[in-house]
């Protein structure tokens, strides 16, 4: 049998909606150990599952059928029914192409009997443009977790994954600490009115503790927020929206002041933009604000769920083109999320570790001198690092900053250089955050 501390996932749906598929799929991106569990019989297939040092047990009901021809048929179907009440995540799979269907009614009502915790997995959906026409067609069921598949061609299969490594550590479990509990580290979230923060945040505790509303404005106050995620006390920081002046918000320079406070507390900021939406002057100002600030951030495009898409507009060529609107913060990790659907809402938590991780970094100067010296020697990198003698790591600072020296003063450093330099740094030494690379002169004597 199945242990009370084990993982279980199961695939539900009726016949021919691509449920083998999505299970292959899914061991393909996994580490999956072929096992016979005690108990199951009849077409139950369980593999024992390793993903990212998690570990599950993933069912795939391939025998199921809704409408049981005799008596044989029945027995499988009351099996899978039985084993969707053992398991954490209960992934339903429907067909987009063959539409919304009583048996699939009826089997989401089976499950809302079980108290599953029901996933729906919407599969079939071959091109980016039926995205969300296929989220509209079986709206009616009311899932707050869905996520969009095309099994075939492996899209989607990476967001069931994620849904299921967050489900594993909310039940570490991700429990909100006791108020005031600021041990640990600040995340500061960020952003215009309605890009989606507090949402964000219901999403993460599974909980509305936060109020939410479409009429922009509605947090009116900072809110901290504690929880415990992968063993880091974390705060996080729902920010006010930053937001022009205006004569119908009188508020409004209170309300920027509040959030650059908060950024000032913050260890990490990520700033939401909505992607619907023009990536507007405020949100540049905030960024280079953020920038001049030394903080480490990330940018969130909110609401991913909700892009337009067609055949010209891929997702690889909108993301193309935000990264040529923002080229300025190249740099930054950006990541694309929607709270809808649950797409990468614990990623951002997970770079946030390790950018927090990378302000703690300390590299010893002979070290960081045989980087220079080797990049000296290398074709790509030799042409700017020639002009460096030597260089030294600042003390604690937000983010890692380097003293690049030189004894040359007919070499002038543009901003371009500077990139470069950054990059080859964070590169070599593995530093996930900002880096930042101040060049001096100094006559340097051997």
């Amino acid at each position: 049998m199945i242990k009370s501390n084990e993982f279980f996932v199961i695939l539900i749906g009726r016949p021919n909606v691509g449920k083998s598929t999505i299970f292959n799929k899914i061991l393909g991106k996994t580490s999956a150990l072929s096992s016979k569990i005690a108990g199951t019989t009849l077409d139950l297939n369980i593999k024992k599952v390793t993903c990212d040092g998690l570990d599950f047990l993933i069912s795939d009901s391939g025998g199921f059928n809704v409408s049981p021809a005799n008596e044989t048929e029945k027995k499988i179907k009351e099996k899978v029914f039985e084993y969707s009440k053992k398991a954490d995540i209960v992934l339903f799979a429907v067909d987009f192409k063959s539409g919304f269907i009583p048996e699939d009614r009826e089997i989401f009502l089976r499950l809302v009997r079980n108290e599953a915790n029901v996933v729906l997995v919407i599969n079939k959906v071959d091109s980016p443009k039926d995205f969300q026409n296929a989220i509209s067609e079986f709206s009616s069921l009311g899932i707050k977790k869905t996520i969009v598949t095309s099994a075939e061609s492996g899209t989607g299969i990476d967001d069931i994954i994620e849904e299921i490594k967050n489900e594993i550590n909310f039940k570490k479990p991700n429990k909100p600490l006791k108020k005031n509990d600021e041990s640990g580290f600040k995340i500061a979230i960020i952003g215009r009115p309605n890009s989606g923060k507090s949402t964000y945040i219901n999403s993460i505790l599974k909980e509305d503790l936060l109020f939410t509303d479409q009429k922009p404005g509605t947090t009116r106050d900072s809110i901290d927020t504690y929880i415990k995620y992968k063993g880091h006390n974390i705060t996080l920081i729902d920010t006010a929206g930053i937001r022009k002046k205006s004569r119908l918000d009188l508020n409004s320079t209170a309300f920027q002041k509040q959030s650059i406070e908060q950024i000032k507390r913050a260890d990490v900021v990520i700033v939401f933009i909505d992607v619907n939406s023009e990536i507007s002057h405020e949100d540049l100002s905030l960024l280079k604000r953020i920038t001049l600030d030394k903080k480490p951030f990330i940018i969130a495009f909110t609401k991913w769920d909700l892009k337009e898409r067609d055949i010209l507009n891929t997702e690889v060529n909108l993301k193309k083109e935000i990264k040529f609107k923002l080229k300025e913060f190249h740099e930054t990790p950006f990541v694309y999320i929607s709270s809808k659907i649950n797409k990468n809402l614990y990623k951002i938590l997970d770079l946030s570790i390790e950018i927090y991780n990378s302000k703690g970094i300390r590299i010893k100067k002979k070290d960081f001198n045989k980087f220079i010296e080797e990049a000296k020697l290398n074709a790509k990198t030799g042409r700017l690092f020639k002009y460096i003698t030597y260089g030294v790591q600042k003390e604690v600072e937000e983010i890692p900053t380097f003293i690049l020296f030189t004894g040359n003063k007919g070499k002038i450093f543009t901003m371009i250089d500077i990139k470069f330099l950054r990059n080859e740094i964070k590169e070599r030494f593995g530093i996930k955050s900002n880096v930042e690379v101040i060049i001096e002169y100094k006559k340097y004597n051997a």
